[in-house]
């Protein structure tokens, strides 16, 4: 990354699944959100994706994805990328693909994304407590 140009971003977004299509590489975006519900929390999010479009990006990258409680700046996880770009003409592509990512409360949230230790960008995401329906939780038991 010393001599790597540094990217930057023309598009980030959070969402449920990114799949990548064999053959062509053409990504899908399934469920794109910025608001995340949860009658209780703390909580698992038991899919999330963040899609990264970078443009000027050329060489040895490791790319280093943080998702920060904007309350109190805590540091709620941190996944590192290496990336090796060959055609800084192309846009170059980050599909991120999560499970059981965990959200301690709800508020603000932010996804912010570097190249080695230089910020490039970042997303908030709002984590929304949603109310439990009349007279709690229903259990049923199936039918015998």
């Amino acid at each position: 990354m010393a001599d790597a140009p540094i990217p930057s971003v023309v598009a980030m977004l959070i969402c449920d699944q990114v799949i990548n299509e064999e053959g062509t590489n053409k990504k899908s975006l399934i469920g794109v959100f910025e608001n995340f519900t949860s009658p209780v929390f703390p909580v698992l999010m038991p899919r999330l994706a963040v899609y990264v479009k970078l443009a000027d990006a050329l060489g040895d990258y490791l790319f280093k994805l943080r998702l920060v409680n904007l309350k109190d700046e805590s540091l709620v996880a941190e996944i590192g990328i290496g990336a090796k770009i060959a055609d800084s003409t192309r846009h170059s592509e980050l599909a991120l693909n999560f499970g059981n990512l965990p959200i301690p409360v709800e508020g603000k949230y932010e996804f912010q994304l570097y190249a080695g230790d230089e910020y490039l960008h970042r997303i908030t995401m709002f984590a929304v407590r949603t109310p439990l329906p009349q007279g709690g939780m229903q259990w049923q038991l199936p039918r015998q």
